[in-house]
C-alpha cells in the first residue's frame, strides 16, 4: 500500500474528552495537517484509497475506546499498521495497543498489576532515561528529560514469546520524581529530604527516587510492515519544553518527515480561563457558570484545589478528575467559532442540557457538603455518615470509579459532540 510522505495524521476521538483536546492542541501548535477519526469510520478511513500515515490515539479508558472500534474497527486498525501504517498511543492510547482483552495486540506486552496502588496515583514531571541510540531519540533531547504523567498505568513485558509479534523494545524507563510531582493530594516535590527520609525510617514508605524504580515509561516495535510507540508519558501536556519537543520529533519519524534539527518552541500554556469567547451562548456561559460555582464550592471545603490553569487536583476520592474533564470540554465549547454543524446540533440539545447541569449543579454542591461533613465526623467513629448513602451518591452523579459516567458523563457526552463538530467542520 503506497504511502505519502509525509504522510498525513489522524486523531482517534473517541473516549478522549480532555485528552484530546490536549492532543488537538499540540498538533495544532506543532503546525501539523491532521484530521479527526471517529472509531466508527476507522476501516473506511485507515483502510481507504488514500490511507494516512499515522493513527494517533489520545489518553483516555482503552476499555471504552476499543468499545467504540467494535469488532470492523479494531481489525481495521490491525490491518492499517500491518500494512505499514503507524500508531502513536498516549497512556490509555498505548494501553488500548497492549495484548489484553481491552487491547489490540499490536505490542505483545500487557498492562501490569499493581503491587503498590500508591503508584497509580503519581502525577506531574518525572526523569526519564531514553534509550539510545534510536531514530526516535533526537541527540538534541538531554539525557534525562523531564516529561508529564497523570495517573499512568504500567506496563508489563510478554509472560512469553507471542507468536506473530517481534518483542518490543523499552524506549523510556523511569528514572527520577520531577519539580511539581505529586502522589495524589501530596506534594511530594515540596517535602524537603529530612522528611522523607523520616518517613521512610518511621513507616517503611520511601517517596524519593526509589518510588518509581526504573520500569518502562515508553515503548516502541513493529507490527507486520507498520510500528508503533506507546508512551504512558504525556508528551502533549502544555508548556512542558522538552516533551513538546521529543513528540515533534517522535512525530516526525512516525510520519516520514524531517525531524527538527533543534528542539522546537513548547506548546503554550493553556489558560481555561483566559480562552477567548467565540461561541458566546448565554446556555453555555450559565452552565459555565455553574460549574464554577461547584468548583469554588469544592476547593472552600478542601476537597478540590487549583493544580493549574487547565487541570484541577483533589483530595483522594473527591472526584476531581471528572470535575476537571467537564471544566475543560466546557471551556473548549466556548472558545471556538461555531460551525453550522455545531450551531445546529447545540440548538436542538441546549436547553436539556442546561436542564442537566442545574441538577447536576445542585446534586454535586449537596455531595460535596456530605462529604466534607463525613471527614469531619468520621473523627468521631460512630457519628459518621453511612458510607453506602455517600457512595450511592457519587454513582449517580459520577458512575463507577475511576470513568467518567452519571450525570456528569452525560454533560461531556453532549459537549464531546458539540466540539467535535466544531473542530472537524
Amino acid at each position: 500500500m503506497p504511502r505519502k510522505s509525509p504522510a498525513p495524521i489522524v486523531l482517534l476521538w473517541d473516549h478522549a474528552h480532555i485528552w484530546g483536546l490536549l492532543l488537538h492542541r499540540a498538533l495544532t501548535r506543532l503546525g501539523l495537517s491532521f484530521s479527526l477519526l471517529r472509531a466508527r469510520d476507522a476501516a473506511r478511513v485507515l483502510l481507504g484509497d488514500a490511507p494516512p500515515g499515522l493513527l494517533v490515539v489520545p489518553g483516555g479508558f482503552a476499555r471504552k475506546k476499543l468499545e467504540a472500534l467494535g469488532e470492523e474497527g479494531a481489525e481495521a486498525v490491525r490491518r492499517f499498521v500491518a500494512e505499514g501504517g503507524a500508531y502513536l498511543g498516549i497512556c490509555g492510547g498505548a494501553g488500548l495497543a497492549l495484548s489484553d482483552p481491552d487491547g489490540l495486540s499490536l505490542c505483545p506486552w500487557r498492562r501490569a498489576g499493581f503491587t503498590n496502588r500508591l503508584k497509580h496515583f503519581i502525577s506531574g514531571h518525572v526523569r526519564v532515561t531514553p534509550r539510545r541510540p534510536s531514530p526516535l531519540v533526537p541527540d538534541w533531547l538531554p539525557a534525562r528529560p523531564l516529561v508529564a504523567v497523570w495517573w499512568p498505568a504500567r506496563f508489563a513485558p510478554p509472560a512469553a514469546e507471542v507468536q506473530g509479534h517481534a518483542p518490543g523494545e523499552v524506549l523510556a524507563a523511569y528514572a527520577a520524581p520531577g519539580p511539581d510531582f505529586m502522589l495524589a493530594d501530596l506534594d511530594v516535590s515540596g517535602l524537603s529530604k529530612a522528611t522523607l527520609d523520616a518517613w521512610r525510617e518511621r513507616y517503611g514508605l520511601g517517596l524519593g527516587p526509589e518510588f518509581l524504580g526504573e520500569g518502562p515509561c515508553m515503548l516502541t516495535g513493529v507490527f507486520g510492515r507498520g510500528r508503533y510507540v506507546l508512551s504512558h508519558a504525556h508528551l502533549e501536556t502544555p508548556d512542558s519544553p522538552q516533551a513538546n519537543a521529543w513528540l515533534a520529533h517522535i512525530l516526525a519519524v512516525l510520519t516520514a518527515g524531517s525531524p527538527p534539527r533543534t528542539p522546537p518552541a513548547a506548546v503554550p500554556a493553556w489558560d481555561l480561563n483566559g480562552e477567548p469567547r467565540l461561541f458566546a451562548d448565554p446556555g453555555l456561559e450559565k452552565a459555565q457558570a455553574l460549574l464554577e460555582e461547584v468548583i469554588e464550592l469544592g476547593v472552600a471545603h478542601r476537597l478540590l484545589f487549583r493544580r493549574n490553569a487547565w487541570l484541577l487536583g483533589w483530595r483522594p476520592g473527591a472526584p476531581g478528575f471528572a470535575v476537571s474533564n467537564l471544566r475543560a470540554m466546557l471551556r473548549q465549547a466556548g472558545s471556538l467559532p461555531p460551525t453550522p454543524s455545531g450551531a445546529t446540533y447545540w440548538c436542538e440539545n441546549s436547553r436539556g442540557f442546561l436542564a442537566d447541569m442545574r441538577r447536576f449543579h445542585e446534586g454535586v454542591s449537596a455531595s460535596f457538603l456530605d462529604e466534607r461533613l463525613a471527614a469531619t465526623l468520621s473523627r468521631f467513629g460512630r457519628m459518621a455518615l453511612p458510607e453506602a448513602a455517600l457512595a450511592r451518591q457519587r454513582l449517580e452523579l459520577f458512575g463507577p470509579p475511576p470513568g467518567v459516567g452519571g450525570a456528569c458523563g452525560g454533560l461531556v457526552g453532549t459537549l464531546d459532540e458539540l466540539v467535535f463538530r466544531m473542530l472537524a467542520g
